[in-house]
């Protein structure tokens, strides 16, 4: 081990994203190695002392998000036609009653 001082990591615009991506994805870094691996590297992209380090956090960053992403859990999704149906169903339902007597 050395002696030198540990160096602090901050959390700036590249975590934040990646923070943001993760939720968006439904992924819990908390439960997930890869995705808590990620937000360490975006601390390191946005902490990093020169550009050869920020270079080659980025790019490691790159390579764990592209295999979160691909590991995420699909979304729920419905395409154009789901759309279109659920409009029609809401415009041809009765309005809802305001009281009963």
């Amino acid at each position: 081990m050395s002696d030198a001082p540990k160096r602090r990591l901050r959390r700036g615009a590249i975590a934040n994203a990646t923070t943001a991506q993760l939720a968006e994805l439904g992924v819990d870094p908390a439960s997930h190695a890869l995705a808590a691996t990620a937000l360490r590297l975006a601390a390191e992209v946005d902490s990093a002392p020169d550009p050869k380090a920020a270079a080659t956090a980025a790019r490691e960053l790159r390579q764990a998000m592209a295999v979160v992403v691909a590991a995420a859990p699909p979304k729920e999704r419905g395409d154009r036609v789901d759309e279109i149906a659920a409009r029609r169903e809401e415009r041809l339902s009765p309005p809802a009653a305001k009281g009963t007597r």
